[in-house]
């Protein structure tokens, strides 16, 4: 607060009677929001009560000015003090009454029931993640497989071809089980399904893939010996590679009976 010539006067001062703050630089004196310093307001508080004092016609040795700040100080509340106290246990108050009625919500409330219920829970929840962390592992796995599989060379051409489905989704499933196990840290996936299907002595193990340069070559023998579109005892007509995939998918089918 400030008068007309600009001099910095106390909260509280008398109408009329500016308090002048002694050897206070304005600038200096005040904060951002317009209130003052709190070293300002200790020197309006001493102001205020020696105004008061000397009013009365009573005057504070200089000698005792010091001592009477510190009693004042220690046992002097401003009205603004007493009004905060009452809001603080006022909101303690209210605090406490909150507490009591979540208690009271409790008072019929088996203890031993709720315990039993919260173990479940936690047993139930756990066993929820365990299933979702399972599941999310092995959709990732099954991901990285398939990638695998699919595969190409520079032609263009599955690197990976089973000779049939069942042969594909056999080792498609061994190998998510073996990409899932401790013994494939530090392996790679190429490395792993080598060690599949490969025999002892590093061989390649029959029956697993298609044999491209076999069927290629019987196709060829097929152009020159068969005509284009052969048929069965049931009438129904076949091209060799219909022919080829019947064997590839299974193994045991004579086809000879479709070649007439």
């Amino acid at each position: 607060m400030v008068d007309v010539e600009g001099r910095a006067l106390c909260p509280g001062s008398i109408p009329g009677v500016p308090i002048t703050l002694p050897e206070v630089d304005l600038a200096q004196s005040i904060t951002a929001d317009g209130r003052l310093r709190n070293n300002v307001q200790e020197d309006c508080k001493m102001q205020n009560y020696e105004q008061i004092l000397a009013e009365l016609g009573i005057e504070i040795p200089e000698d005792k000015k010091a001592d009477l700040k510190k009693k004042f100080d220690e046992n002097y509340r401003t009205k603004a003090d007493y009004d905060k106290a009452i809001i603080k246990r006022d909101e303690y108050k209210t605090s406490l009454d909150d507490v009591q009625k979540q208690l009271e919500e409790f008072k019929d409330v088996d203890v031993n029931d709720l315990k039993t219920q919260i173990s479940t829970l936690t047993t139930q929840l756990a066993d929820e993640k365990k299933a979702h962390d399972d599941d999310t592992r092995k959709a990732a796995l099954e991901k990285t497989v398939d990638e695998f599989f699919a595969t190409v060379d520079e032609k263009g051409e599955k690197v990976y071809d089973f000779l049939n489905d069942i042969t594909a989704n056999h080792y498609r499933e061994e190998l998510s089980k073996a990409l899932d196990s401790d013994s494939a840290k530090g392996k790679s996936i190429a490395d792993i399904f080598k060690g599949m299907i490969t025999d002892a002595d590093g061989k390649q193990k029959a029956g697993i893939f298609v044999d491209k340069q076999q069927a290629a070559a019987q196709q060829n023998a097929a152009k020159f010996t068969k005509p284009a579109q052969q048929s069965g005892a049931s009438g129904q007509k076949y091209t060799m590679s219909q022919l080829m995939k019947m064997k590839n998918e299974n193994p045991d089918l004579d086809i000879s009976q479709y070649m007439q």
